[in-house]
């Protein structure tokens, strides 16, 4: 339910400067500094959960994943490995919640933000460029991959060397929503060394992708992936370094907050940056284990929760709701369109076109990865500019 030129009331304003908070952008400077002196439409205090506490914990801390690989654990005969296995039961059992949540997740992760550059119309001229431009863009890498199954080889491994830097910024992003909603602030200082700790850890990890071969995939879903290394082993000693200096300068500047505020890091960011340093710093097994279920039910479904949330605050629900019910609107019919359409849309990208070109005569996984690497160049791109704190209105939807 959209009302056009009507100003919405929230019950919570956050003021503040800055740029971005949940998208991979948020790697730019000026991260938006709520000043405790925050003033609001009303005096009730913000809502403290992106939807609702237990759903939190499962689809946007990680809680999922932790759950999901001590299932796995389980299942495996109390072994940590990755189910292959389709002829077992168990397995397949395993198999088919991973492709699940993909689908219902990841798939639709994507798609999300499509509805956020096509949602009003306002959104609609302000993002004019991401929704026409930067869409005629992907038609010649479309094409050419297409063409030139070494080049669809080159575009995934692109993916798989940024992927982890943009799932770590969306887990910074969304922790500061966590920090601004319950009055944990920090000053520009304690801000930049808490994005700069997450930067050099993408980068160590990056690194380590470009220097060990072990940890890039030969193969990923049926499309060959090639190997740009090795770097020069200093590379990835002096990037461990600087991410374990910034490691601990993060952990001395929680601590001081302690004693000096007796504020501490809220739970729900402690889980989030828990669950995505395991991701990246985890190795062998334990570390496959992690990308087998983090895609769906943490980076994708966190992602999906916050568009979710938004869609709701904007213009899914009669106009002033109190942020504090969202969890009950979810349950209703806006919301409900909202998700099915993201699913349906995500499929037709990631099963419809693949399967189309594989009629015609084309290798199914290559067609996929090639449908990975275009969407997420779009994707990347624009989260960049349609979660910018800069803008009220979004400030004021993220932060309520």
């Amino acid at each position: 339910m959209k009302s056009a030129g009507v100003k919405r009331e929230v019950p919570y304003c956050a003021t503040g400067r800055g740029k971005t908070l949940v998208s991979s952008s948020i790697a730019g400077t000026n991260v938006p500094d709520v000043p405790k002196g925050t003033t609001a439409t009303t005096t009730q205090k913000p809502y403290p959960w992106i939807i609702h506490p237990v759903f939190d914990f499962f689809f946007v801390t990680g809680g999922g994943v932790l759950v999901f690989m001590l299932i796995n654990y389980l299942y495996m005969d109390k072994q940590w490995l990755v189910p292959t296995d389709m002829s077992q039961p168990s397995q397949m059992a395993l198999i088919t919640i991973m492709f699940m949540s993909q689908h219902i997740f990841a798939d639709s992760h994507n798609t999300a933000t499509y509805m956020r550059i096509w949602g009003s119309k306002e959104d609609r001229t302000r993002f004019k460029f991401y929704r026409t431009w930067l869409v005629y863009s992907i038609i010649p890498i479309f094409v050419l991959g297409l063409t030139k199954p070494e080049f669809t080889s080159a575009l995934v491994y692109l993916y798989l060397i940024t992927v982890f830097w943009h799932y770590s910024m969306q887990a910074f992003g969304i922790s500061m929503i966590y920090c601004y909603k319950r009055g944990y602030f920090l000053s520009n200082v304690e801000r930049e060394i808490f994005r700069w700790m997450m930067l050099a850890m993408s980068g160590y990890v990056i690194v380590r992708f470009l220097t060990i071969q072990d940890f890039s995939p030969r193969n990923f879903y049926g499309v060959a992936i090639p190997f740009w290394g090795p770097l020069p082993p200093l590379f990835l000693h002096a990037t461990r370094w600087i991410a374990i200096i910034l490691a601990v300068a993060f952990g001395f500047i929680v601590i001081r907050k302690f004693l000096r505020e007796k504020k501490f890091l809220p739970i729900p960011a402690i889980l989030l940056i828990t669950t995505v340093a395991c991701l990246g710093l985890s190795k062998g097994t334990a570390n496959a284990m992690m990308w087998f279920y983090v895609p769906g039910f943490y980076h994708g479904s966190q992602y999906l929760a916050v568009c979710l949330a938004y869609y709701l605050k904007e213009r899914g629900i009669p106009q002033g709701m109190n942020p504090w019910n969202m969890a009950t609107e979810v349950l209703k019919w806006p919301a409900l369109k909202y998700i099915g359409t993201v699913i349906l849309t995500g499929c037709f990208f990631y099963v419809g076109i693949p399967h189309f070109f594989m009629q015609l005569g084309l290798d199914y996984g290559m067609v996929g990865g090639l449908v990975l690497g275009c969407v997420n160049y779009h994707h990347f791109i624009t989260d960049a500019a349609i979660w910018r704190l800069r803008d009220k209105h979004c400030r004021d939807m993220l932060l309520a």
